[in-house]
């Protein structure tokens, strides 16, 4: 995933340090109405995220613990936590908690070009198990074995798979390639023996059993994940196009799109243009985001946004946001 922003590390011990960041923000959404249902507007004023990312560093060995609190009372997780080798110059292994390496939008807010995540994300997150990368000069590849590619269940016996293969072939452009995958189990509803009252029999009560009925068919939810972005003076152009295979148990398919661009207009300013398409079985969503940022100082900026989407049901919604960023 790429970043749009960098943290300064706060050094605890020679082989110890830490990072983190903290957002804070206001939004407001109003959703027009389709159907018979209402129109609404919802505004809400909240701390986003606090996290503190613990970095350890030794010859061959690192380490990373992400502690993550969400804004709500005793809402605090551990959002990463995996250690890695470096077998070679080129060749390193990570085991443990980590994120997924598919998309372009950084999961993390300290890593987005703007305030929200575009509709066409649809991305794994944090799964545990074991992933390796080797980074040449100008071409690389990754690939990981998980409990759950998005699942992330903690059962070994449903494994998820990702691979990803990356490429800087000038200075400024990078593409990448990824495939991830996870098969989903049938798993059926138990049977059961229940009473009832036979009407054919002047309501004697009796018993029947409700045989076992499927929850879940089983299907194996795919997405091939591209994308380019290019970076030349201030000025940041991505592209990403995800095909989705199976994303749910109907087996529903689609296809996803996103266009980005960031000017920095000046040291202190810069702006974000992005285009998000998502045409699935399940639902199509246009989107058009506008995000300007205002940079106040090395660890404090200013993101706001508005963005407007349609559905294809008839209804759009728009947002407006404002988030305060403090990174260190």
């Amino acid at each position: 995933m790429t970043s749009a922003s960098a943290s300064a590390e706060v050094v605890l011990t020679e082989n110890l340090s830490l990072t983190g960041f903290l957002g804070i923000s206001a939004s407001n959404v109003d959703k027009d109405a389709y159907g018979d249902t209402a129109s609404s507007s919802d505004s809400s004023a909240e701390i986003d995220e606090f996290e503190v990312d613990f970095l350890f560093s030794q010859d061959k060995i690192n380490a990373q613990v992400d502690l993550n609190y969400l804004g709500g009372p005793g809402d605090v997780e551990l959002e990463q936590a995996h250690i890695g080798y470096a077998v070679s110059d080129s060749f390193s292994l990570k085991a443990g908690k980590f994120l997924s390496c598919i998309g372009f939008e950084s999961f993390d807010m300290n890593g987005k070009y703007q305030y929200s995540a575009a509709a066409s994300t649809v991305y794994p997150g944090h799964h545990t198990g074991l992933a390796g990368v080797y980074s040449g000069d100008t071409f690389g590849v990754y690939g990981s074995v998980v409990d759950g590619t998005w699942s992330a269940d903690g059962d070994p016996d449903n494994l998820g798979y990702e691979v990803q293969v990356f490429t800087s072939p000038a200075e400024g452009l990078t593409i990448k390639l990824g495939y991830a995958t996870e098969a989903f189990e049938k798993k059926l509803i138990p049977a059961v023996t229940e009473s009832y009252a036979d009407v054919n029999d002047d309501n004697k009560i009796k018993e029947r059993e409700i045989k076992p009925s499927s929850i879940n068919p089983g299907f194996d939810k795919a997405m091939i994940n591209l994308w380019v972005s290019y970076e030349v003076d201030a000025l940041t152009v991505a592209a990403e196009y995800s095909s989705l295979e199976d994303f749910d148990k109907k087996g529903d398919d689609g296809d996803a799109y996103m266009l980005m661009g960031n000017y920095a207009f000046t040291d202190t300013f810069n702006a974000t243009l992005r285009y998000a398409h998502v045409d699935a079985d399940w639902a199509e969503i246009d989107e058009f985001t506008i995000s300007p940022r205002f940079v106040i100082s090395d660890s404090v900026s200013v993101i706001t946004e508005y963005r407007h989407r349609d559905y294809d049901v008839g209804a759009d919604e728009d947002l407006l946001a404002a988030r305060v960023l403090y990174t260190f």
